[in-house]
Order: C-alpha cells, then sequence, then structure tokens
C-alpha cells in the first residue's frame, strides 16, 4: 500500500481555491503600485530606507527609486516563485504542479508582508510616526504563523521547503520534518508576538526565533533519516518523537 500517495492527496489544497488566491495576490501588487502613484507628489525628495536595530533611520533614497522598488520588488518576486513552479525540476512522477496551491498561499502570505512595509514606510515618509521595528517584528512573526499552518501541506520538492539531502531523499523524512517545522514555525511566531512587545530584546528576540525554526527541523531531518531510512523503524506519534 502506498501510504505516501495517500497522504499527499489528503493534504494537497482543492485547486479551485487557486484563482482565487492569484486574484488576491495581483490585487495586493496593484495596490502597491496605487500607493505608489498616489503618495508620490507629497513624499520628500528623499526618504527612509532603512533602519537600524534601535529603530532609527540610518540610510536615505530618492522617493522615486522608493516608489518604483517596492512594488517591483513584489511583481519580481512574484513571477520569480511562479516561474520555478512551472519549469522548476520534479522529483519521481509528481504532478508538475502538484505544490502550486501551497505555493500560492503562501506567496499571499509573503506580498502582504511586503504590503505592510510598503505602506509602513511611506507613511514614515510622510511624517507619521510609526515604530518600523516592531511594525517588522510583529509582521514576520505573524508570517511565521502562517506559513506554519501551511508547511505540512508542502510534497517533496527541489525548490520549496526543507530541502536536505535527508528529505528528499525520503518522503517519510520529508513529511514529518515539514510537520515538525510548522509546530516550530507556529510556536516560534506565538513567542515572537509575544517578545516583540519588549523593545530591549525585540530584535535580538527575533533573530534568535529565526535561527532556531530554522536549524531544528535541518538538524530533525537528519535524525529522522538514520531512524526511519538507515535503520527501518516505524515513526511514532508526530512531531516530536525520539
Amino acid at each position: 500500500m502506498n501510504t505516501t500517495d495517500n497522504t499527499n492527496d489528503k493534504i494537497q489544497p482543492e485547486s479551485s481555491s487557486r484563482p482565487v488566491i492569484t486574484y488576491l495576490a495581483i490585487l495586493i501588487m496593484a495596490i502597491q503600485v496605487l500607493i505608489s502613484v498616489v503618495t508620490y507628489p507629497f513624499l520628500p525628495a528623499t526618504v527612509p530606507s532603512h533602519w537600524n536595530i534601535a529603530g532609527q533611520v540610518d540610510a536615505y533614497s530618492s522617493k522615486l527609486f522608493m516608489a518604483i522598488f517596492l512594488p517591483l520588488l513584489s511583481i519580481g518576486l512574484y513571477v520569480f516563485v511562479r516561474g520555478l513552479v512551472i519549469i522548476g525540476p520534479r522529483l519521481g512522477n509528481q504532478p508538475k504542479y502538484a505544490n502550486l496551491g501551497v505555493i500560492n498561499i503562501i506567496l499571499l502570505g509573503v506580498l502582504l508582508l511586503m504590503l505592510v512595509m510598503h505602506l509602513v514606510s511611506t507613511a514614515i515618509s510622510l511624517g507619521i510616526p510609526i515604530d518600523m521595528t516592531l511594525v517588522v517584528s510583529l509582521s514576520v512573526n505573524l508570517l511565521f504563523i502562517f506559513i506554519g499552518n501551511y508547511m505540512v501541506k508542502l510534497r517533496r520538492n527541489f525548490w520549496g521547503g526543507i530541502r536536505t539531502p535527508w528529505t528528499l531523499a525520503s518522503d517519510t523524512v520529508w513529511e514529518r520534518t515539514h510537520r515538525l517545522g510548522g509546530w516550530m514555525f507556529v510556536l516560534g511566531g506565538l513567542l515572537g508576538l509575544i517578545l516583540s512587545f519588549i523593545p530591549q530584546i525585540r530584535f535580538w528576540s527575533l533573530i534568535s526565533i529565526i535561527l532556531i525554526v530554522s536549524l531544528v527541523p535541518i538538524v530533525y531531518s537528519y535524525i529522522a533519516y538514520q531512524r526511519y531510512v538507515v535503520n527501518g523503524k516505524p515513526p511514532l506519534s508526530p512531531p516530536f518523537d525520539a
């Protein structure tokens, strides 16, 4: 019995939702373009383009550059990721668009983050006082929670997800690593939301969470490979099995 195929079919999002997600992504990018067009006449000649860990502006750019760059960054990312889905290599006999539904949803979350950054940076340029480090920390941690809820739905592939030699070698290792990774992203995001309101540790807590939720699943993928593939032991209750 091929349980892997059955599981993959079960967790794959409905294809009927894909057009809606695509339209929402296009709408977000259109809103970014609209923000740049509407606010451009009111922006000063130079606008903030970078903030240090204390939330202080330490770099400036021309308003033309920022008005063009921010929407183009989102559009470029969208085209690049969608292109990878279409022309990227596949593993085995997987359908060409096996991960398209999940990638569309995750990409939508990333685009929402970029829209927030565009809105906030524009507002600051117009003289509205906003704590950029707080907004960044809250937004990134919310994105972690969002991604964590969909990470488990990714099928094994070469270009998206937790790609290690061990996850790429086994569907079981891939699935269990992403199940753990999903938990790590959600729990890390929830913790990060709380710590975001403590200015003294906001930046370093975010960096620490990023490192932990990134590195722990990588280490776990090796352990899982040794257990399930090399030693042939049956899986235990996910995701925190020995």
